[in-house]
């Protein structure tokens, strides 16, 4: 992934030809052309959610059309960062109720979930 600076605080981030824009809100000295990085992790443990979740529906024949996934974050502070995470899934057809335990662990073993449960190596280089 490459993100590169546009103006502002405007960035752009492109992988595999696909290109997003990240920016801050005008309160924040930011244009609103984006999500905020925190709305796109917030997405990103969403859709990741989604991806495992629809799989695992598709496979048992649930109806998959209009689910969603709301999520929500809080802010924590020393230091700032996301305390907490919460994600809702919609599934208008339903979940059968035998399955629903099932479909919380498919959930939780999606790739962002483990990630953030399991907190990665991290380096940063400056050049």
């Amino acid at each position: 992934m490459k993100i590169s600076y546009q103006d502002g605080m405007r960035f752009t981030a492109e992988a595999r030809g696909h290109e997003i824009t990240i920016d801050l809100p005008p309160e924040k000295g930011g244009g609103d052309a984006g999500m905020t990085p925190a709305e796109l992790l917030g997405s990103a443990f969403g859709a990741c959610i989604g991806v495992y979740v629809i799989s695992y529906l598709k496979s048992i024949k649930v109806d998959t059309a209009g689910t969603t996934i709301n999520v929500s974050f809080e802010q924590a502070k020393d230091p700032l960062r996301i305390g907490s995470l919460h994600a809702k899934v919609h599934v208008p057809a339903g979940i059968p109720e035998d399955r629903r335990v099932s479909v919380k662990r498919v959930a939780e073993n999606c790739l962002i979930h483990q990630t953030l449960c399991n907190v990665p190596d991290m380096e940063m280089e400056f050049t």
